[in-house]
């Protein structure tokens, strides 16, 4: 008998059997919902990163944004280098601070969490600490928009001349293209700061960063250029454009039409501007400019500089890989800041790129 066994285990059939032994004892928990052998519990757990929600399909169309529209004395110039020189749209003094907010009220610390966060996430991007950011599941995919380098230098009294729906489309038709130029502009810079910092051209940052108000000390070329790019960046289109027109009353208020001001930016020397009939502060006026595109700039401008937007530009920073469909709204909570009802504005802002369909426009470009 135990020469019948011996003959039938053969060097072969040992190892087959030993094979199938070894695999039973790792698969076998696993084929009855058991847990697996207790050893695989000394290595550390590796979890999948979160992948970014994909944002459901959507096709967005504009009407005709070249009908109607008024050609300009001549095209914005984009400028791809700092200047030297004093520029309304990208300078200020010590007296014409450009926050928004009139001077003596002192502001909410902490924004409110989105009431339209149905679950928070929190993303970690470059020099961010746990920002929240809204869920986009729900927002639809913009359409790429080509958009007419059509600009007007001031509003037309045919624009005053409309109301409700109508008058919308006009002011869209009137700051859409100075929103994308000025944006254009800060994409130009954006490559020639990266071109710099690839040439190892630190007169060229420096340059940048006396512009973009960065103190350089301590800053090599990698840590300046990041700082430079964190501010060099451009404005969502929904967010400019819902701004604009809660600030200028869709085109219609009077440091609009008198002084090109979109956006509603302070100063404090009366030569500067225009003096609302109802300001907090007898110094305080509503900054004029030159044309609506050098409103348009400074806006940026002062988003991107002033100390009061510090968080807006670490949310945008971190949103820079996402989906731009909803980067809007989940910005515009970074703004409390911009107006003397802080939370309310907030508010206001999201409901206007909600009920405008402003997030339409996210990926429009200059044709």
């Amino acid at each position: 008998m135990i020469s019948s066994i011996s003959n039938w285990l053969t060097n072969r059939r040992i190892v087959w059997i030993a094979a199938a032994i070894a695999f039973l004892g790792f698969t076998g928990p696993g084929l009855f919902g058991l847990s697996p052998p207790q050893f695989f519990h000394s290595h550390d757990a590796v979890t999948e990163q979160a992948k970014t929600d994909e944002l459901p399909p959507g096709k967005h169309s504009a009407s005709d944004m070249s009908s109607q529209v008024a050609q300009p004395d001549a095209s914005p110039a984009i400028v791809a280098v700092p200047e030297t020189g004093r520029d309304d749209a990208n300078t200020a003094d010590a007296s014409d601070g450009l926050m928004r907010y009139a001077p003596d009220q002192e502001p909410d610390q902490e924004p409110e969490k989105s009431l339209l966060a149905k679950a928070p996430k929190t993303l970690k991007g470059p020099n961010t600490s746990h920002i929240e950011l809204e869920s986009t599941k729900r927002v639809p995919a913009p359409e790429p928009l080509l958009v007419p380098r059509d600009f007007f230098t001031q509003i037309p009294d045919s624009h005053l001349a409309l109301s409700g729906t109508a008058q919308k489309e006009s002011f869209i038709k009137i700051v859409l293209p100075l929103i994308l130029a000025s944006n254009e502009e800060i994409s130009n810079r954006r490559e020639a700061i990266r071109r710099a910092f690839e040439n190892d051209d630190r007169a060229t940052l420096e340059k940048w960063a006396k512009l973009y108000k960065i103190d350089v000390t301590d800053q090599d070329n990698k840590a300046l250029m990041t700082r430079l790019l964190e501010r060099a960046d451009t404005i969502p289109v929904a967010l400019a454009l819902a701004q604009a027109a809660v600030e200028s009353g869709w085109g219609t208020s009077r440091f609009a039409i008198q002084g090109n001001a979109l956006f509603g930016q302070w100063a404090w020397r009366e030569q500067a501007g225009i003096r609302p009939l109802d300001a907090s502060n007898d110094r305080a006026v509503v900054r004029s400019f030159g044309s609506l595109l050098g409103s348009v700039r400074a806006y940026m401008h002062n988003l991107n500089t002033h100390s009061h937007y510090q968080k807006f530009r670490k949310a945008r920073s971190a949103l820079r890989n996402r989906p731009k469909g909803g980067e809007a709204k989940i910005l515009a909570k970074y703004l409390d800041r911009y107006a003397e009802i802080g939370e309310a504005y907030v508010k206001k802002l999201k409901v206007l790129i909600r009920s405008n369909d402003f997030s339409r426009f996210a990926l429009a470009y200059l044709s």
